[in-house]
């Protein structure tokens, strides 16, 4: 280890100092973006809400802010089915008889823009925001 020692340099301690100070930018202005957002708003929460839709068209809606306990809901269209379950603030496809299985296999969501499909039945479940927050490029309200 000592013989490595004199190969460091004063400014190479001050940019990799400068460096590691650097690294917390990001976290800093994605903080200060949300505090100026949410005084925007009045300085209230945002809501989210889970919204399923099949073809286009809404069929449930459940608010997920504050939600508590679990709630179970099922969407039949004659012979298919998708068994929906909100647990707190989360909300997944625990059953369907949809044959590749997709939708049940990818879990819960919670945050605004993020999506649950299950393309076989044509059913979409979505995390909408009250803020109107775009995420993955998408405006959600």
């Amino acid at each position: 280890m000592r013989k490595y020692l004199h190969m460091i340099k004063p400014l190479d301690v001050i940019i990799v100092v400068a460096l590691m100070l650097l690294s917390f930018l990001p976290y800093v202005l994605f903080a200060r973006h949300e505090a100026a957002s949410n005084a925007q708003r009045g300085g209230q929460p945002r809501v989210l809400t889970a919204v399923v839709s099949h073809d286009g068209k809404e069929v449930y809606r459940i608010r997920l802010t504050g939600h508590t306990g679990t709630s179970k809901f099922r969407y039949s269209d004659g012979h298919d089915y998708n068994e929906i379950v909100t647990t707190g603030s989360r909300i997944a496809i625990t059953d369907a008889n949809c044959s590749d299985q997709v939708c049940v296999r990818k879990g819960q969501i919670s945050q605004p823009g993020e999506t649950i499909v299950c393309l076989p039945h044509k059913l979409l479940i979505e995390i909408k925001s009250s803020t109107g927050e775009q995420t993955g490029g998408m405006v959600t309200q």
